[in-house]
């Protein structure tokens, strides 16, 4: 090194930086490229390297680089898995969780360092003698910043690897996906072997519905908090994935670091040494509650408390909490997220909040949502703490930047995590049927809902759940927003989304809001399906061979339900909107066109076009529908091809 002079660097390589040199006694100039000290990765659970030489190898006429690391006697992490799996047995939990925080404290250590692993595999995890891990085996590591413009050739394992990987930059993040199908593969011993696991370590990255099916296993055999830090770690969009480090805010990866006495856990009886407890300041005002908050924020029981009197106050519709108040709510969120009573009366706090907040709110900001999420993620076994922050989310996206950041962090797939573990909660379910009606609105939170295939959960809320009005009315809107998606339509006559809609209609008939939302969402579906338009007219109208899917609705046409609903609320201009709507898009077809007035639906059309003369958006499709009723112009739709 001592015959060039550095002129200045040109960038990061794959191994280390490059520079512009010149050479001391010819003037010429050269590349020289720093490799990566990767013996200064000294960590208990990284294998780092103890020695590099090169070395000249005579037969293959090849120089090589030789490295020294450490032996492990024990063998690597795939040796312990391919035993469980040959006996068919679990990995206990606490071994599971041990293991899975020294990973995650080696992951930090190495990202700090900016080196990216990606290859991590079960075989790069070595055990050690005292049965810990230590992760190694950084042939193919990139540095940080050469990874986020995807400069690396794509080398290492596939299975593990994260799907970015192939497809886009990619950052630390990457690692954790890798990480996320290690612990499945962890957790799947004793019901997979390898040709299964490793099938389906590929298949998720392309499909949500086989990892849930996998979990819904999985959850059979290990915690709840498990089965939904494997989920988080496996959100196949990278950007919705946390980082190594954010997952230290995860309660139970913090319980799981101190299994190993780990430096990463904050010490939280140090912090509350020499803090006195006091009484909350009741009936002294928000501002009083706000300040005890601040000085008592390390003592759980103190907070808890001040929170439920919080929530009492803020109930109040001429409560204000300025934003100084609202950081400090989040702040007690943040430092006892381990405490979920926290988490739901804060949420509940915040939902207050949501009432009187004005555009530009710090509440509908990262700031405030993604502690919310994050207390989603730590306790995912409490219905009534996925309850209040579902309702939250509900109230949050109304505003659309909110809805963008919510989308963004992962929000949509907590609250379809929430409503795939408490199926039968009612509350809960209404809940996050209303946050994903508020969320669908966006569309890129649409998009969301198709990949992660959400129509399935709210059609599954319709079918357990239709006798609950309130919920009915979140999942149409819901249904409506997502029958804007192709994919979505596609699925909608296998999961029966037509019929389920019916029948919630005629359960719920007298309600206005169930019946202008779920006319509203059966015609943007039959506008955009022909196969479900026909499940409307009932069992026996196409012939045997026909194939659409028909809708029996136990025997019962859909079509005199929508119009005895119009009877029912003939004097409210939205529902009669949406019911003439949905007239008008089966009016379409040419054979429903006869169905409709056997029904008598013109009719029920020139009563509204009397009653409602000077109403636009009602005047509209009753007109082309008793246009097309009355044998107008040829129809734009008829059956598919070969149909008769």
């Amino acid at each position: 090194m001592e015959n060039y002079k550095v002129l200045q660097r040109l960038g990061k390589g794959a191994q280390g930086s490059v520079f512009l040199a010149e050479n001391r006694i010819d003037g010429r100039k050269y590349v020289l490229k720093k490799a990566m000290a990767l013996q200064e990765l000294k960590n208990p659970y990284v294998c780092g390297y103890k020695e590099f030489f090169v070395t000249w190898d005579k037969e293959e006429s090849a120089m090589f680089v030789c490295i020294v690391m450490e032996y492990y006697k024990m063998g690597d992490l795939d040796k312990v898995l391919r035993q469980k799996r040959s006996k068919k047995e679990s990995i206990e939990e606490l071994i599971l969780k041990k293991w899975l925080g020294q990973m995650i404290e080696a992951l930090v250590f190495v990202h700090k360092k900016e080196v990216i692993h990606r290859d991590l595999k079960p075989s790069n995890i070595f055990m050690t003698e005292d049965l810990s891990i230590s992760i190694g085996d950084f042939g193919v590591a990139t540095v940080m910043g050469d990874a986020r413009t995807k400069t690396r050739t794509t080398v290492g394992s596939m299975n593990w690897m994260a799907p970015e990987v192939l497809e886009r930059p990619y950052d630390e993040r990457s690692d954790v996906w890798s990480l996320g199908c290690i612990t499945l593969e962890m957790t799947t011993c004793s019901f997979m072997d390898t040709p299964q696991a490793q099938a389906t370590l590929f298949e998720i990255k392309h499909s949500p519905q086989i990892l849930e099916d996998v979990l819904e296993e999985v959850g059979k055999r290990y915690s709840v908090d498990l089965v939904q830090l494997i989920r988080t770690m496996l959100r196949r969009n990278f950007k919705q994935r946390p980082t190594a480090v954010e997952l230290t805010d995860i309660p139970y990866v913090k319980e799981a670091l101190g299994l190993s006495s780990s430096a990463l856990v904050a010490r939280k009886k140090a912090a509350t040494k020499g803090i006195e407890a006091k009484p909350v300041p009741k009936g002294k005002g928000i501002k009083a509650v706000i300040e005890y908050l601040k000085d008592q924020e390390q003592l759980e029981e103190s907070v808890k408390e001040a929170l439920v009197y919080l929530g009492e106050l803020t109930k109040e519709q001429d409560s204000v909490v300025d934003e100084a108040g609202k950081k400090v709510i989040v702040s007690c969120m943040r430092t006892n997220m381990s405490n979920v009573g926290i988490q739901t009366e804060a949420c509940n706090v915040l939902q207050n909040l949501v009432v009187t907040a004005e555009d530009g709110d710090i509440l509908y900001t990262k700031d405030v949502i993604a502690p919310v999420l994050l207390a989603m993620r730590s306790h995912a076994a409490s219905a009534s703490l996925q309850s209040a922050a579902a309702q939250l989310i509900m109230a949050l996206s109304g505003d659309e930047s909110a809805a963008d950041v919510i989308g963004q962090a992962g929000g949509v797939q907590d609250v379809l995590a929430a409503m795939r573990q408490f199926p039968n909660d009612q509350k809960l379910i209404t809940n996050c049927c209303g946050a994903l009606w508020s969320l669908g609105v966006n569309e890129n939170n649409a998009k969301i809902m198709t990949e992660e295939k959400g129509l399935a959960d709210v059609c599954g809320a319709l079918d357990g759940h239709g006798d609950i009005a309130q919920l009915v009315d979140y999942a149409c809107c819901a249904i409506w927003s997502l029958s804007m998606e192709d994919d979505n339509i596609e699925m909608m006559a296998d999961l029966q989304t037509v019929k389920l809609t019916l029948n919630s209609l005629k359960t719920h008939k007298k309600d206005a809001k169930v019946a202008k939302n779920a006319c509203m969402a059966m015609a943007s579906i039959v506008e955009a399906d022909v196969e479900c338009a026909y499940q409307m007219q009932g069992p026996t109208f196409l012939p045997e061979e026909s194939a659409y899917r028909l809708l029996e609705n136990d025997g019962e046409a859909g079509i005199p339900i929508v119009l005895e609903t119009y009877e029912l609320h003939k004097d409210n201009p939205e529902v009669v909107e949406n019911v003439c709507t949905l007239i008008n898009e089966l009016a379409q077809y040419n054979d429903l066109c006869e169905e409709l007035k056997a029904a008598k639906a013109d009719k029920i059309l020139s009563e509204a076009k009397i009653k409602f003369a000077s109403n636009e958006d009602i005047m509209g499709p009753v007109t082309e529908a008793l246009r097309k009723m009355a044998g107008g112009a040829t129809q734009k739709k008829e059956k598919k091809a070969g149909k008769t």
